[in-house]
């Protein structure tokens, strides 16, 4: 089997971080999300949490934990993204959210926050660590 790229590490650990969050409730908004600044992985609604996903993938933990290098810098553009992606979406403290059929709900965020999802892909089945606020809340 050929080598694995770092972006094909990257999209399948969003792929098995995105079923995750959809088996937990989540409403997935978006999913790299482009802003000027920074990218943010998977941006999620659930009962008034608008959390900001950043995942990080790892074959083996040779490098240590995946989260580890979600640094300070990472947090900022996190942070940066978040602010245009409400500045882009939101209305008075509400978000967009789209369920089956086409509908669309304006559902209040209470909160905001960054989280960390761990994607190790070496483990069958894979293991999925979330760390929530990471960096603490926006």
């Amino acid at each position: 089997m050929a080598k694995q790229t770092t972006k094909q590490i990257g999209d399948m650990g969003e792929d098995l971080a995105e079923k995750y969050l959809k088996k937990r409730g989540w409403k997935i908004l978006s999913r790299n999300f482009l802003a000027k600044g920074g990218e943010i992985d998977i941006i999620g609604y659930r009962f008034g949490v608008l959390a900001y996903f950043e995942v990080k993938s790892r074959n083996n933990d040779n490098y240590g934990r995946p989260a580890d290098a979600v640094d300070q810098e990472k947090i900022q553009n996190i942070k940066t993204a978040a602010r245009q992606f409400m500045q882009l979406y939101g209305w008075g403290g509400r978000i967009s959210v789209f369920y089956p059929f086409g509908i669309e709900k304006k559902k209040a965020v209470r909160s905001q926050r960054i989280d960390v999802i761990e994607v190790y892909l070496d483990k069958k089945p894979q293991k999925i660590n979330h760390i929530k606020n990471w960096g603490s809340q926006l």
